[in-house]
């Protein structure tokens, strides 16, 4: 039964490695009856031999440094760059292999909206790079939900995974010189994932967290991305029970990042803590359809140097499951 229940999503596993026009993971869902968070990793998992399927967009926007800006960093030694927006749009599949083990995968096309960087061996110019553009790195995860005491309505699930790095490290810029590794589609380099999850449920009401550690590798261009914690808690109200249900969620995001380093060198202005805070809704349409869109306001900024704050970013999707 095993064998015969891997081998689909083996399948679908290749077929996403060797199609490179096949452009955040659907979660197993809290189903038809409960209510369920969206950025946040809940436990439940999907029943054996359910898929779930999904297509999801996020929008980044950040407060760009002026020219003026840039180039006064640069006379006082400091190396920055900048840009308008981070846009990601991806496809996602999750197969539930037994009731308490799932596996999800997603891959992203990522674009990123006019970069611009001052050198501080250059304070005069601002060097200007334009747009990329490309096939992100593909992300598998597995959620393996070894507590579930229905009394208590509470689950609990380990979750392990691999970055993979499918994604586009070659793109060039307006100039026709290669972009650094930070701004590629992809990083070139191999991450391994482990995290926990829980969730507890009071009638209309799920209270989910999670975290999720990211181990960076070398990859593209010997660069190290930097280790990465993403640390989540998320409230979620059954509003609406009828044809259609609605969920009313409150989440807390936190993304903790260590510096990266080039060459085995740290760059001063990369990695630190950035928390938002995302209200959002969620739609459940015929018990198998959902739709789902957060905005996130940071609330907690504290990076490491020179960097550019993020001022907002949304989240929108829509998966069914089946």
């Amino acid at each position: 039964m095993f064998r015969k229940g891997i081998a689909p999503v083996v399948m679908f596993f290749l077929l996403l490695m060797a199609n490179d026009a096949f452009a955040h993971h659907p979660s197993g869902g809290a189903g038809a009856g409960l209510a369920g968070p969206i950025r946040t990793i809940s436990a439940s998992t999907l029943k054996e031999g359910k898929w779930s399927l999904g297509i999801q967009a996020e929008f980044i926007k950040l407060d760009t440094f002026s020219d003026r800006k840039l180039l006064g960093f640069a006379e006082d030694g400091h190396d920055v760059h900048t840009f308008d927006s981070v846009f990601h749009a991806s496809l996602g599949a999750g197969y539930g292999i037994t009731d308490d083990l799932m596996l999800s995968m997603r891959i992203p096309y990522v674009f990123i909206d006019d970069i611009k960087e001052a050198h501080g061996d250059e304070p005069d110019e601002v060097h200007r790079h334009g747009d990329v553009k490309g096939i992100g790195d593909l992300t598998v995860l597995g959620h393996y939900r070894f507590v579930k005491i229905d009394d208590a309505k509470f689950e609990s699930a380990l979750l392990f995974g691999l970055k993979v790095p499918a994604g586009n490290t070659h793109r060039k810029d307006i100039n026709g010189e290669r972009f650094e590794t930070e701004h590629q589609p992809g990083s070139g380099s191999w991450d391994p994932m482990v995290g926990i999850s829980a969730t507890k449920r009071f009638d209309n009401i799920s209270l989910d967290a999670n975290l999720l550690y990211t181990i960076a590798t070398k990859g593209a261009q010997k660069t190290d991305l930097g280790d990465l914690l993403n640390y989540n808690i998320a409230l979620s109200y059954r509003a609406l029970r009828e044809k259609i249900s609605l969920d009313l969620i409150l989440e807390a995001n936190g993304e903790w990042k260590q510096k990266q380093k080039i060459d085995g060198v740290k760059d001063k202005n990369s990695g630190g803590n950035e928390l938002f805070l995302s209200p959002g809704v969620r739609a459940l349409f015929n018990k198998n359809w959902m739709t789902y869109l957060s905005v996130g306001i940071p609330v907690i900024r504290d990076l490491n140097g020179v960097q550019t704050d993020t001022r907002f970013r949304t989240v929108f999707g829509i998966n069914i499951a089946f």
